[in-house]
């Protein structure tokens, strides 16, 4: 009956880990491309900036809560397909999205203003 169980959190672990980095990335790109076109406009608007800011980190926040649930039902079902795939893949989506906002950050301080 334990094997069971632990087979039944891995399986429910692996699902909220799938249902997070799906949510997480789609909107986080979405964010980055908000918080780029804010920041690199002559005229900021600062408040947008901040918002689309603190959703990109929530959704790193939520990647590697994904990546951790994946750990976990893996730790919990050793057999878990499932469980390896979810962290392979949260483990690349994670790495992308760093890149990704690490870039944006870069190319936004790379405009240059003239007057």
């Amino acid at each position: 009956m334990s094997a069971e169980k632990g087979k039944n959190i891995s399986k429910v672990f692996c699902g909220i880990s799938t249902a997070l980095m799906i949510i997480c990335d789609l909107i986080a790109p979405v964010c980055m491309f908000v918080w780029y076109s804010t920041a690199s406009q002559r005229q900021q608007d600062t408040e947008l900036m901040d918002a689309m800011l603190a959703v990109v980190v929530c959704c790193l926040i939520g990647m590697i809560t994904s990546l951790i649930l994946a750990i976990v039902a893996r730790i919990k079902n050793r057999q878990s397909k499932w469980a390896l795939i979810c962290i392979i893949i949260s483990g690349i989506l994670l790495v992308t999205t760093l890149l990704s906002a690490f870039f944006f950050i870069w190319a936004a301080s790379q405009y240059h203003y003239y007057t």
